[in-house]
């Protein structure tokens, strides 16, 4: 649970007191598991709602989730960028400080979207964000991806 907490918020004392929240909610609601076999993803399921509802609760993004298109958005249909690792030395925790360094916003909708497998609209929902504005985060997370990646000589096709 902490893993999953530290993908959505930075600070590493709300990381704590977010993680405790999953842990009284798990134990809350440990007569509501239906499956003991799906326990492991119902419990990642509760520590990702609670983190991103944790960070709502803390309104950090108000000024950050208003919305423009700009020239960068324009493309992102046809701009698609897939990065290979298989060939860098790279190991995950440096890709995960990379992921860390991105906009709190951008990094959240990445990881809602990359790693949990939210669509869109799911995303924007749990964000109090359009699907366009989801859109737009992913796209300027891959984007300051491959740039922080390039800068380290990273094959990029």
């Amino acid at each position: 649970m902490m893993k999953v907490s530290r993908r959505y918020i930075t600070n590493e004392d709300e990381v704590v007191d977010c993680m405790n929240t999953c842990f009284l909610k798990v134990l809350k609601n440990l007569g509501t598991l239906k499956d003991e076999k799906s326990f492991f993803g119902w419990v990642k399921q509760i520590a990702v709602n609670t983190s991103i509802d944790f960070y709502r609760s803390k309104k950090k993004y108000t000024d950050q989730n208003k919305f423009t298109i700009d020239t960068d958005y324009s493309n992102v249909e046809q701009t698609h960028h897939n990065i290979d690792f298989t060939e860098s030395n790279m190991d995950s925790k440096e890709i995960y400080k990379l992921i860390q360094e991105l906009p709190e916003v951008t990094r959240q909708v990445l990881n809602l979207f990359a790693i949990d497998g939210f669509n869109h609209k799911e995303v924007g929902n749990m964000l109090g964000l359009s699907e366009e504005a989801s859109r737009w985060h992913l796209h300027k997370a891959r984007k300051l991806l491959t740039e922080k990646l390039e800068k380290l000589n990273f094959a990029i096709k």
